[in-house]
């Protein structure tokens, strides 16, 4: 390998490595009226502490509530997920557990609970490593999760989730063996 060949490799390793520090922190606020709270769901990266903030905003009490992350967030989506009638707030965080020392994604679900974050279920697997998730209603107007799940390198599928007493529960396959950008773009459709 050439001196040239060994500068290159180090230039496009640096290059990477910055365009991953220079990454668009994922922020998203929401807002929730249901017939026990109405108010605001916001998802903001703190800079100042290097941390993602996790707020509710009770617009009828006033009152206020935060969570704190240090860990990556990929997504935010809001739904009554284990169907009690409360808007329940579903994160899509890059973390590890005390089971599985990998940065993975995963699905966190927490409920409003008298204008207080409260874990509902922290999820350390779906059945595949977890890409993405969307939360949306299934024919029967039941709130469920449709996940994009890595099946092996480049291949993906679409599963659903519904919520049975102490978590989310696997219910089908909607589509597997897809290439992630016609996943991306099946998921969309079917919410």
């Amino acid at each position: 390998m050439t001196i040239y060949s060994k500068i290159s490799i180090l230039i496009l390793s640096l290059c990477s490595i910055i365009s991953c520090n220079n990454k668009q922190a994922f922020e998203k606020t929401i807002e929730i009226k249901d017939s026990f709270f109405t108010g605001i769901v916001k998802l903001e990266k703190i800079k100042k502490l290097g941390k993602y903030r996790l707020s509710i905003l009770n617009k009828k009490t006033g009152e206020k509530d935060n969570i704190y992350t240090p860990y990556e967030i990929f997504e935010m989506e809001t739904g009554d997920v284990n169907r009690d009638g409360k808007t329940d707030i579903c994160i899509g965080i890059i973390k590890p557990t005390p089971f599985d020392s990998v940065l993975k994604k995963r699905l966190f679900i927490f409920q409003i609970d008298s204008d207080f974050i409260r874990p509902l279920w922290l999820s350390s697997r779906l059945v595949n490593p977890l890409e993405s998730f969307i939360v949306c209603k299934n024919k029967n107007e039941q709130c469920v999760i449709h996940s994009i799940e890595k099946q092996g390198p480049d291949i993906f599928c679409i599963r659903e989730y519904k919520w049975e007493s102490f978590g989310m529960t696997y219910i089908k396959t909607i589509k597997d063996s897809l290439l992630l950008d016609d996943a991306n773009n099946l998921i969309k459709k079917i919410k």
